[in-house]
């Protein structure tokens, strides 16, 4: 769990020294999914991660939104709705490409509502909301490859 932590020390130092040019993607959400998601991630855990999810963003939510709970409700709510996607789903079909697909929505889905309760010009919302989804992409290739190269360790 501590490197639970570190991710979100991370994600909030990089949201601090890079305030004034684009908003941070969600890396400790994605992290989140990312362990919950693994082959070898028992139920046990991903209660515990599903916990971990609302704790950072209600920390998250008391560091910088102005609606705190909102960010904990939907980081929690969104890892609880992927591993119950995940397991609905054959063995067969839970490869990286749906992996990739899931991180790609929750990423998306946070975003935007994050963006539709900004209190700041729409104009400038809506260029965060594109820079914050474009930094999101390369993050989302990492952590798939990342899968992918575990993953596959697992099987």
């Amino acid at each position: 769990m501590i490197y639970l932590i570190a991710i979100w020390l991370l994600q909030d130092f990089v949201q601090v020294f890079l305030m004034g040019f684009f908003i941070v993607p969600n890396i400790y959400l994605m992290l989140l999914l990312m362990i919950s998601l693994l082959p070898a991630t028992r139920k046990e855990k991903q209660i515990i991660l599903i916990w971990a999810a609302f704790a950072g963003g209600l920390i998250w939510d008391f560091r910088w939104t102005n609606l705190p709970g909102m960010t904990a409700a939907l980081n929690a709510g969104l890892v609880a709705a992927a591993c119950f996607l995940w397991y609905k789903i054959p063995a067969q079909g839970r490869t990286v490409v749906f992996f990739t697909f899931i991180l790609i929505a929750s990423i998306l889905i946070s975003g935007f509502a994050h963006f539709a309760l900004w209190t700041v010009p729409s104009q400038v919302a809506l260029r965060q909301f594109f820079v914050q989804q474009l930094l999101g992409v390369p993050l989302v290739i990492v952590f798939s490859l990342i899968y992918w190269k575990v993953s596959d360790r697992n099987v």
